[in-house]
């Protein structure tokens, strides 16, 4: 288990974190904005909906971002571990929007991992959930192919 240092000695609390980071992703647009906290897997999930218009035409792309919480090491302290994650998922989904702002990439390019895509049962899951386990294996096996089957979509 890796201790990660970023953040580790922040004194925002994560509920001015969690507000800092809807004002920022308000200034940009973001609607529907959910954060969950689920304790006992030790994850934090940070989703949203960003109108935007593609190809035309007006659409609404769903955004789920998990988080770890860092491991506690030696002190059982939750706090501070959700005041570090929260800081961090600040800065980097305010890095995100800095990048777009400035024209380095588009939303999809820049959030792929993150979107949500609805399966014909209804289930919603990310890309990344999706077919990042795929790509790994591929990457591991050496099998890599151009070929990624998705699950069948709505």
């Amino acid at each position: 288990m890796r201790t990660v240092q970023s953040y580790r000695h922040t004194t925002v609390h994560w509920g001015k974190s969690q507000a800092d980071t809807l004002r920022m992703l308000a200034k940009h647009g973001v609607r529907d904005v959910r954060f969950t906290m689920l304790d006992s897997q030790e994850i934090i999930i940070c989703e949203f909906s960003y109108p935007t218009k593609l190809e035309g035409k007006e659409v609404l792309l769903g955004v789920r971002i998990q988080i770890k919480l860092p491991a506690q090491g030696r002190l059982v302290d939750t706090d501070r571990t959700k005041n570090q994650a929260h800081r961090a998922l600040f800065y980097y989904l305010k890095t995100k929007f800095e990048a777009l702002q400035f024209g380095l990439v588009e939303f999809i390019e820049e959030f792929l991992p993150h979107l949500t895509l609805i399966d014909k049962q209804g289930h919603s899951s990310t890309v990344f959930q999706m077919i990042g386990q795929k790509i790994k294996q591929g990457y591991v096996s050496g099998q890599q192919s151009g070929q990624l089957l998705l699950p069948e979509l709505k």
